[in-house]
């Protein structure tokens, strides 16, 4: 019985360790942007990129644009997280670990801003008092909520003057997929993190390293 076009191009997007290991990590992940799995799987966009296309092309994967990203997910997630798992199982091997976090993901410049993991870190403590209030969409303008003048006295961070800037905007963070403050406001805390020597310059470009206490008083627990 000859295969049909469809079946071919599926087995060779399974075949490969690359795209088997994106098909894992959406598995787990649900959705993620590309620079966020570059990342995780210590490959480089443009290499990365070559492979998404096959896994559209087989129908495995789709993406959406969410303003400068696109974003990735699996076509049907409980078929595909179940052949994950049979072909782990059949391969006699447990299920793959994530590798940990690289320091570009875990704090860095974004434009004038923080971005990364703690990036996202100050995002959520920001919304969840109250201080920045989300728009509809992830790279929608943050307003200004009743919290503010207290996180930003917590901060030791005066409030900008945003001229022609949005004072907050949210930017969908390459790798971890979720938002980080931009704006002024988000220029003006990255600003007075540094001054503090809670973040400095890291060992590579954009990449930033943080003091011991830096996540703490990010997420507001110092």
């Amino acid at each position: 019985m000859i295969e049909s076009e469809h079946t071919v191009r599926l087995l060779g997007a399974l075949a490969d360790p690359l795209r088997f290991a994106v098909l894992r990590l959406l598995a787990r992940e649900r959705e993620l942007p590309a620079g966020a799995m570059a990342e995780h799987l210590r490959v480089s966009a443009p290499r990365l990129a070559n492979h998404l296309a096959l896994l559209r092309d087989a129908e495995l994967v789709v993406s959406r644009r969410v303003g400068r990203a696109a974003l990735y997910r699996l076509t049907d997630l409980e078929a595909v997280a179940a052949l994950v798992r049979s072909v782990d199982a059949l391969a006699g091997n447990a299920e793959a670990e994530l590798p940990g976090i690289t320091a570009f993901a875990r704090a860095r410049t974004c434009y004038d801003h923080l971005a990364g993991q703690l990036g996202v870190v100050l995002y959520e403590r920001m919304v969840a008092v109250e201080a920045l209030v989300p728009g509809p969409e992830a790279e929608s303008p943050l307003a200004p909520g009743p919290g503010l003048a207290a996180e930003l006295a917590r901060l030791g961070v005066e409030a900008p003057d945003a001229g022609r800037r949005h004072l907050a905007v949210g930017c969908l963070d390459s790798t971890a997929g979720t938002p980080h403050v931009g704006g002024a406001l988000g220029a003006a805390i990255l600003h007075s993190l540094r001054e503090r020597d809670l973040l400095s310059a890291g060992p590579a470009d954009r990449v930033l390293t943080e003091s011991p206490e830096a996540e703490a008083v990010l997420a507001g627990r110092a």
